[in-house]
């Protein structure tokens, strides 16, 4: 007897049987609620009370037969049906009803029937919602699943396979699972290519699951990161940015002041045939050149300033190279030292250290975030109190670097989480949390340690220890550069640059020794060279609206590839991540603005050499 009364409609056009059916099974305990004796009725009070299993004549009255509204039963109301007929055919078996009873039904076959189709249904119910709870946990999945078959075509792909592969399931499915994929062959080396790690796990007798993941997009992702976080390290050192560069400024400025009034009295001087005679007007002219002198010195300042941070605020590279550690942390001192300027004395203890193996851009975030966090532990107003003492030395046959300070301190707790990502205890606004991780991931990723020592009330030490180069010295300066013989015919360049005071300088300076054309667009260049026109040497600035340097470069070497080793690129530095790749993958020279005289010099007359 079943626990619970089931609902049970009877579908059958001969009263006396389905008469018969329905009190045969109240007395079994079920509730045979009602009797119809045609597809249409029986649907429409299976839509009134849904039953939770149908008892169907497969010979009944109307346009439709037993076995046609059985599956019209399943599809609308995912309701069981047993069939009644008079014997059990071949065909009427195929259509896989939950049961079948051949006329006439006895009670003991009736109640085991419906149980077992009950059961049955229950058991595929069951079933349906376990695919459709993984099919939607698998949907939901940032990883890439895809499903095969023995054959190896696809039966499955959820979401995030659809945005890796950039194919929808509904065009997938049946499809080979190479196809979807398009795995790289020789055929395919021209199409784009994105780096996945791959799990294949075979499932016996039904084919195999494959779970690829992006393994690109976490790494743009950490990189994001990165940057996000050293440019807010560069919001941080605003005041010594502001200090680095207004300081030489202001000597660039006075100086050019005061050397245009002295060459204008100079001049007035001189066409009123007066003056100080030859001796005054050389002590003038060498106070000029003093002034001038400092121009020069505080422009190259600045220039190092502006070099530093953009080497600070780019994407890192993870190839380690070579790197003198007390260049990245002087220049970290320098930005930082405005930081602490009301919060501490700085003090700054460096030995003689051999190259380490590392980048030096890496190594100035690590530094910066250092002195950051030990400039916010310190109050300000005290700076006579408190101290924040930077040491570099060789400590155990490695270079040890200590960052400490006399701040508030941590507690063993936040010590320990100290380098966890988002982990942070400052107000909300101040920062994010991501600096010592990023920094650990940095001294790890270059072989080397980092650590940390606080007691609240007392201070914190943290300490940076990275590999020594192997037998290797760092060189005392940079190698000079080869002096190549002058040249001797007078030259023919052209420059191509959208502002008008760099095409003034470029041509004030190398007119002395060749003939100069200076264009503001880079078209204008084209045309002039479309009309047959030559140069030596082609200067073209990089970033250009309109025809960019780039696109020139494309543009000629497409009409007259012959000259395209002419054109040497000038940069300001602002340049797109996709600009660098592409002056990485051009054989010709690059100048850096801010440039030198001899510099843009010594670049024409090499071009010229090597035409």
């Amino acid at each position: 007897m079943p626990a619970a009364r089931k609902s049970i409609l009877v579908v059958e056009d001969e009263s006396v049987v389905a008469k018969d059916l329905q009190r045969t099974l109240v007395r079994l305990g079920y509730d045979a609620y009602q009797i119809v004796a045609s597809a249409d009725d029986a649907i429409r009070v299976a839509a009134d009370r849904c039953p939770d299993l149908v008892l169907m004549d497969v010979h009944i009255q109307g346009q439709r037969d037993g076995i046609e509204t059985a599956e019209i039963l399943r599809a609308q109301f995912d309701v069981p049906v047993v069939y009644l007929t008079a014997h059990a055919d071949a065909e009427t078996i195929a259509t896989e009803p939950h049961g079948y009873l051949i006329k006439p039904v006895d009670a003991e076959a009736l109640a085991s029937t419906v149980e077992i189709a009950l059961y049955r249904h229950a058991l595929e119910r069951r079933g349906h919602e376990r695919e459709r709870w993984n099919g939607a946990t698998l949907r939901s999945m940032t990883d890439a699943v895809i499903s095969v078959d023995l054959a190896g075509h696809v039966t499955f792909m959820n979401d995030a396979a659809e945005a890796l592969t950039g194919c929808r399931t509904q065009d997938a499915l049946g499809r080979p699972a190479r196809d979807v994929l398009r795995i790289r062959d020789e055929e395919s080396l021209g199409r784009e290519v994105r780096p996945v790690s791959q799990t294949v796990s075979p499932v016996i007798a039904l084919g195999a699951v494959v779970v690829l993941r992006d393994v690109a997009e976490p790494k743009r992702r950490q990189q994001r990161l990165d940057l996000a976080d050293r440019l807010a390290s560069l919001g941080t050192m605003a005041g010594g940015v502001a200090h680095e560069v207004n300081n030489p400024l202001s000597i660039v400025v006075a100086s050019v002041e005061y050397s245009l009034e002295e060459l204008a009295r100079h001049r007035t001087d001189l066409e009123k045939g007066g003056g100080d005679g030859a001796g005054g007007a050389l002590e003038r002219l060498d106070r000029i050149c003093l002034a001038l002198h400092d121009v020069r010195s505080s422009a190259d300042h600045i220039a190092g300033t502006v070099a530093a941070l953009k080497e600070f605020s780019r994407p890192v590279s993870q190839n380690t190279g070579q790197a003198d550690v007390r260049r990245p942390l002087e220049w970290a001192i320098r930005m930082m030292s405005r930081e602490l300027y009301d919060r501490a004395r700085l003090v700054a203890e460096m030995a003689d250290l051999p190259p380490v193996r590392a980048d030096e851009t890496r190594l100035m975030h690590v530094f910066v975030n250092l002195l950051a966090n030990a400039a916010q532990a310190i109050h300000p107003g005290s700076p006579a109190a408190n101290e924040v003492r930077v040491t570099a030395r060789v400590d155990r046959g490695r270079v040890a670097i200590e960052v400490r300070d006399t701040g508030c301190g941590m507690t063993a707790k936040v010590a320990q989480h100290a380098f966890d990502p988002f982990f942070t205890t400052r107000p909300v606004g101040s920062g994010i949390g991501l600096g010592l991780s990023i920094c650990r991931g940095i001294v790890t990723s270059l072989g080397g340690e980092i650590e940390i020592d606080s007691e609240v009330g007392k201070g914190t030490v943290v300490r940076v220890t990275l590999l020594p180069m192997a037998g290797e010295a760092m060189p005392a300066e940079l190698p000079k550069r080869v002096q190549l013989a002058p040249v001797e015919r007078r030259g023919k360049v052209m420059v191509i640059d959208d502002n008008e005071d760099v095409l003034c300088v470029v041509r004030r300076v190398l007119e002395a020794e060749h003939d100069v054309v200076a264009v503001s667009e880079a078209q204008a260049a084209l045309d002039r060279l479309s009309g047959g026109e030559s140069f030596d040497v082609i200067l073209c600035d990089l970033m250009m609206p309109g025809i960019t340097g780039r696109d020139f470069y494309e543009q000629l070497l497409a009409a007259r590839s012959g000259d395209a080793h002419r054109i040497v690129f000038i940069t300001g530095g602002a340049t797109t991540t996709h600009t660098e790749d592409f002056v990485r993958s051009v054989p010709n020279r690059v100048i850096q603005k801010p440039f030198g005289r001899a510099a843009l010099i010594e670049t024409v007359r090499q071009v010229m050499l090597e035409s």
